[in-house]
């Protein structure tokens, strides 16, 4: 479909123009667009293969996800530093530490991702247009609708004890739902319910704040020379994760209400 080639079009020269940033500076802006580039990029080529297994489009973008893990260690260090900042909780002092002793880790993850830029064969993110692989338009239209609704029960199903592991896996879900209906904006007839959107963005706030917690706590943990007052941040963030995953309980809820009524 022309309409999916041209949202794959936007997002290729967004990712190109920002790996050319990265490859100079770890420019924050440019680190955040390319991960949730390649995260678009993920979700539409996942869905191509779900329509047509045999075209092995996962294949195509696993070295791009591989490149998009290795620059996510640069937006994770980004995130904890923001968060720090953001905490009433810890002392002035605690913070100034926090934070040294952070983007001295960032620079040195810089470093190792800038030697493996520069071994790195693939200096532009290039996969084949959607027209090239011969895909039929009416293949895509027939098996949207089901694999929408695959996705859909996969994100609404619930286990009594939720794990911090499945709660990240629906994070990872809901948002290449968001992505799959997104990549299908500039196709005629097909319009985006804002209402359900709404309901989205809610979640994926709140599911994207608690797991930007449980990063942060992991990066802490292992922070050389600051152990005293990572420990402290360490305590409130799990405090505030609890309460983000309890809100996230109770908009996932809204969620499947606002499905079952529609």
């Amino acid at each position: 479909m022309n309409c999916l080639d041209k949202y794959r079009g936007k997002l290729i020269r967004q990712l190109n123009r920002d790996l050319q940033v990265i490859r100079i500076t770890a420019e924050e802006e440019a680190v955040h667009d390319f991960r949730v580039g390649m995260k678009r990029l993920t979700a539409l080529y996942y869905f191509l293969n779900d329509v047509d297994p045999a075209l092995k489009t996962r294949k195509l973008i696993k070295p791009y996800r591989s490149l998009a893990k290795s620059i996510g260690v640069i937006r994770d260090g980004h995130i904890v530093v923001h968060l720090i900042q953001e905490l009433d909780e810890i002392s002035l002092v605690d913070k100034k530490n926090l934070i040294s002793a952070l983007r001295v880790k960032t620079r040195n993850d810089y470093r190792l991702l800038k030697r493996s830029l520069q071994a790195d064969t693939h200096t532009r993110v290039r996969v084949p247009t959607i027209r090239s692989m011969a895909i039929s338009e009416r293949a895509i239209l027939r098996e949207k609708p089901m694999i929408l609704n695959v996705l859909l029960s996969q994100i609404m199903s619930t286990r009594p004890r939720m794990t911090a592991d499945l709660w990240h896996k629906k994070r990872i879900l809901l948002k290449r739902y968001h992505h799959k209906l997104d990549a299908f904006q500039f196709c005629p007839g097909h319009t985006l319910d804002e209402s359900e959107l709404k309901q989205i963005k809610i979640l994926e706030q709140l599911l994207g704040d608690w797991h930007d917690r449980v990063i942060a706590a992991e990066i802490l943990q292992v922070l050389n020379g600051v152990e005293t007052e990572a420990d402290h941040a360490i305590t409130v963030m799990r405090k505030q994760d609890k309460l983000l995953l309890g809100s996230a309980r109770i908009y996932l809820n809204k969620f499947k209400q606002w499905h079952q009524s529609n």
